[in-house]
């Protein structure tokens, strides 16, 4: 801690959370959302506040952009699940219309609990998890299951496994190894759980994004930022 700067606490964790997942959320806001529907907007956007919020926890070690990193992960895990369950959906005619209400409901449940509980890390850790491998379900069943979106969305789904799985493995490694310089420079395998995770949830949004568009039946195609980063692009604008 305030190995570099003495304005910073963690600088390296600071840096990778802006670069690592508030970026791809910058990229996701300029390039993704090709269906134009609020959900992929807020997905986005909360990816983004992640970033933004872990930076703030990093750089400062305050309980508040504690709050601000860890309850935007399962706001976004569970808008995920809605994505998943509605990615078939006609526009405008969602199969669950009262769904956002529920969701949003238990949100501000799981909000009053967290702050409740903040000292428990472990409550968190559960319902983080928990949120996660529903969510898991429902992308294995709708991505390779039923074969939304074909090849292209279980590609895309893939390489988000791998991305995020991989970033969690640092993570763990970064639990028993944390007061240890393992990359150099002060940086600790926190580093490449910022990019793994950030860079993972990113790709998540993409495959959902995916299968939506070839749900309505809009000609889309695979592009890219920077030669790595995809994104959906529209080749058909008008709607079936």
């Amino acid at each position: 801690n305030y190995e570099h700067f003495y304005e910073v606490v963690e600088l390296h964790n600071t840096w990778s959370s802006l670069a690592g997942i508030s970026l791809f959320g910058l990229i996701g806001l300029w390039k993704g959302n090709p269906t134009q529907e609020w959900r992929y907007f807020l997905g986005y956007f909360i990816l983004f506040l992640i970033g933004v919020g872990s930076a703030g926890l990093h750089g400062t070690l305050h309980w508040v952009f504690q709050s601000s990193d860890e309850l935007p992960m399962i706001y976004l895990v569970t808008l995920m699940n809605f994505m998943t369950v509605e990615v078939d959906s006609p526009h405008g005619k969602p199969k669950y219309p009262l769904l956002p209400l529920i969701l949003n409901i238990l949100m501000v449940a799981n909000t009053l609990i967290y702050f409740t509980f903040q000292h428990l890390y472990l409550v968190f850790i559960a319902t983080n998890t928990f949120a996660s491998t529903y969510h898991a379900y429902l992308m294995y069943t709708t991505v390779f299951k039923h074969n939304k979106g074909g090849v292209t969305s279980r590609n895309l789904c893939k390489a988000f496994q791998v991305s995020y799985l991989g970033g969690f493995i640092f993570w763990l490694l970064d639990m028993f190894h944390c007061d240890y310089s393992v990359l150099g420079k002060g940086m600790t395998f926190h580093v490449l759980w910022h990019f793994g995770a950030g860079f993972g949830g990113y790709l998540g949004l993409v495959t959902l994004e995916n299968c939506r568009v070839v749900a309505l039946n809009m000609k889309c195609e695979i592009a890219y930022v920077l030669g790595f980063v995809p994104y959906v692009k529209l080749l058909d604008e008008k709607r079936d």
